[in-house]
């Protein structure tokens, strides 16, 4: 049984795009291709700007490594570190879900980043109000935005309403 220190993590990045249907045919290694390089795994779960780019991950020895890279430069390697898995490891491969979320995060508009890191800076006990609903009175649920200024300036007596037209 190796070590945690004898494993290498390997990366691949995926988004569901529509599949070419002749794709196996003239790529045999398709879906089987990782990488060392984490941030080449996310350029590849974020190239077709949608949300549903995964990075998966495999740990492997360091002869399954060996192996995988070895099977990649008969290959013609493309890549730094990329490596070529088996059928059998492939289907060992989990979710990082961690940077799954940072990848999927590089392809939210400027606006919404803006608002997560608002979202982010406030306190746990104010975002918590901010998101949970409450509950109104039976008589303000119905109520429009000049009914509750009228009922503000009930409150103020003796104080003059100016009509706009009277400017």
């Amino acid at each position: 049984m190796a070590g945690i220190e004898d494993l290498i993590r390997v990366y691949r990045g995926t988004e569901n795009i529509p599949a070419d249907e002749f794709k196996p045919l003239r790529y045999p290694d398709a879906g089987k291709y990782f990488t060392t390089d984490i941030d080449t795994a996310k350029n590849y779960a974020t190239r077709a700007n949608t949300l549903s780019g995964k990075v998966n991950y495999l740990d492997l020895t360091k002869e399954q490594f060996e192996k995988a890279k070895n099977l990649s430069k008969s290959r013609s390697i493309r890549l730094p570190g990329e490596v070529i898995v088996d059928d059998d490891l492939l289907k060992k491969q989990k979710i990082d879900i961690l940077k799954t979320i940072m990848a999927r995060a590089e392809n939210l508009t400027p606006l919404a980043m803006k608002g997560l890191n608002i979202l982010s800076s406030l306190p746990v006990a104010t975002l918590t109000l901010v998101l949970q609903s409450t509950p109104a009175n039976a008589d303000e649920a119905n109520m429009k935005l000049e009914d509750f200024a009228m009922l503000a300036g009930e409150g103020k007596e003796g104080i003059e309403a100016i009509e706009i037209g009277d400017m």
